[in-house]
């Protein structure tokens, strides 16, 4: 007997979502080359495959071999797993340098997971008139270990959200994060509590968390792909912004502090002067020609970046990529836009009065330290 069609339209939509977020962010990586949208599309091609998996279950006949069956679904259930984790990567490129205690955790909790998933024997495959192939878990505390791994990786994320959210200042900053929160909700209570209730009232409707789950994370990428490279989202903080010459002459200075152009000022010679100066120290004490990446603090971070005729320093809370693309597009962009003034420059600062337009672009997604410096 066949199953009902109704079963496979929940994975046919959830196909649809997830291959149209495919195409608008590999779109959007391919012009941004930014290292986070590519995590978001390797995430997105893990609920593709699940979602695949979930049609292929209400389409497989009873006579199919239960191990090829088996195989199938925890294969896909692996898949979602580690998708889950790479989003928690995302978070970190994002915010961190380096992997978080948080990721750290929800690895060892996937790790767990997974083991049990092919070892543990707690997981069998069922065939069901009404909706297929279905996956039943035994003991009940196995499923509660999925649970508590789907819990942690969602209040790691709407912690950081939250965080973005207090800390933001900008209107479509406080936007864009809400739009993100509201995706993970639905996602998340949907793809669970919602669930459940539903399958209870309408036990033939088909695999409604797929929906959920898909529509919550499409408002995700929908909301991140508004600004992908301006990470709104991401509660991080600069203070200052420095440009100095190979002579150690200030060229430019921005406080991230102040609004508006005003922002713009010219008297960091104090500023510049002592970071070229310990920028030559290290080279000499560290015998080396290639200049440090990073300055580390008890309280702040210094970001640095080099290119043939300045130097590139970004003081920041906490290192992270998303700040150090930000820096590294700057000098780019500074050096291309003002490559004839530099060659010969002739001690006018005002003639890099148009850097602040740059300055808009691509740090356009910092909070305003103002109201977030560390006390």
């Amino acid at each position: 007997m066949a199953v009902p069609f109704v079963q496979a339209i929940p994975s046919i939509l959830a196909i649809l979502f997830c291959l149209t977020i495919l195409i608008l962010l590999s779109l959007n990586y391919i012009l941004n080359r930014f290292l986070p949208t590519l995590l978001f599309i390797l995430f997105f091609v893990g609920i593709l495959l699940w979602s695949i998996t979930k049609l292929v279950s209400v389409l497989l006949p009873e006579t199919t071999s239960v191990d090829f069956v088996f195989y199938w679904k925890i294969g896909s259930l692996t898949i979602l797993i580690l998708s889950l984790v790479v989003i928690t990567f995302f978070r970190d490129l994002l915010t961190y340098s380096t992997l978080s205690y948080p990721s750290v955790i929800v690895s060892f909790f996937a790790g767990i997971s997974i083991a049990a998933l092919w070892w543990g024997d707690f997981v069998q495959v069922n065939f069901n008139t009404a909706s297929g192939w279905n996956t039943d878990y035994e003991p009940a505390w196995f499923l509660v270990i999925l649970l508590v791994y789907l819990a942690i990786v969602y209040i790691f994320m709407f912690n950081l959200l939250i965080g973005g959210l207090v800390k933001a200042t900008v209107k479509k900053q406080k936007v864009q994060i809400s739009l993100i929160i509201t995706g993970l909700a639905i996602a998340s209570l949907g793809g669970t509590v919602f669930n459940y209730v539903l399958n209870l009232a309408l036990p033939n409707l088909g695999d409604m968390d797929l929906i959920f789950v898909v529509v919550g994370f499409a408002i995700v990428a929908v909301a991140y792909l508004r600004s992908p490279i301006q990470i709104y989202f991401a509660p991080v903080v600069a203070h200052r912004l420095l440009v100095i010459n190979n002579d150690g002459l200030p060229l430019l200075s921005h406080d991230f502090c102040e609004l508006g152009e005003d922002a713009l000022t010219m008297d960091s010679t104090l500023i510049s002067g002592a970071l070229s100066g310990v920028v030559n120290i290290l080279k000499e004490t560290l015998s080396s020609e290639s200049v440090p990446r990073l300055i580390r603090l008890d309280d702040r971070v210094l970001l640095i970046e080099t290119s043939e005729s300045a130097l590139y320093a970004l003081i920041v809370d906490d290192d992270s990529m998303v700040l150090r693309s930000a820096l590294k597009d700057f000098s780019k962009e500074f050096e291309k836009g003002f490559k004839e003034v530099l060659k010969d420059w002739n001690g006018l600062v005002d003639v890099f009065d148009d850097a602040y337009t740059l300055i808009t672009e691509d740090f356009a997604f910092i909070l305003s330290s103002k109201s977030t410096t560390k006390k």
